[in-house]
């Protein structure tokens, strides 16, 4: 059902980016792609040997300012691979996943001049973390799960139809035992 609802969003703030008129940038419809890193939290009570919690983020999204103020935003990020390794029974045991979330979310800017704004955004990450699962049930790190999305950033235009950004975002947990942030940097161009 969550997800529908996410789903549904996507398809409306694509719905009324078709029917936008052009844009100065500020206002109106506009689609992204920003890439980074993503860093996971992982949690078991199975005794740790090792693990990765870095990966490769590539966030695609789609969204609706009203004003140069409030706006929509809805879309997907892909945010890598991770592993972990652990001991059971005095055997080590490598657990890898990939995670991902759809989102939707409002979102808020606030010029401090000409050139520079900060924004944020909160609303709803659906997650999802996929792969083989070799671990007991407590260790289980695959399955999905919503949660709240937010996030913070900063813009730079040096020009009105572009702009260069950096991204924090916080997806929550993504299943029972993974969590997910990424940073990510956009170069956006607006036609």
């Amino acid at each position: 059902m969550k997800s529908s609802l996410l789903v549904f969003s996507l398809l409306s703030v694509f719905a009324l980016a078709s029917q936008a008129a052009p844009n100065d940038g500020l206002t109106g419809a506009y689609a992204r792609v920003e890439v980074g890193r993503s860093n996971f939290s992982l949690s078991s009570t199975l005794p740790q040997a090792g693990s990765d919690e870095h990966g490769q983020a590539v966030k695609v999204f789609g969204g609706y300012r009203f004003n140069e103020n409030l706006g929509v935003e809805a879309g997907y990020a892909a945010l890598g691979k991770f592993s972990q390794s652990v001991t059971v029974g005095g055997a080590s045991l490598k657990q890898d996943g990939k995670a991902r979330s759809i989102f939707g979310a409002a979102t808020g800017r606030l010029p401090l001049g000409e050139s520079f704004a900060l924004h944020g955004r909160l609303g709803l990450s659906s997650g999802k973390v996929s792969g083989t699962n070799v671990l007991p049930v407590s260790g289980n790190l695959m399955g999905s799960k919503t949660s709240v999305l937010f996030g913070v950033g900063a813009e730079y235009r040096p020009k009105p139809n572009v702009a260069l950004t950096v991204n924090y975002d916080s997806y929550g947990k993504l299943s029972k035992n993974v969590k997910a942030s990424a940073l990510v940097f956009g170069l956006h161009f607006t036609l």
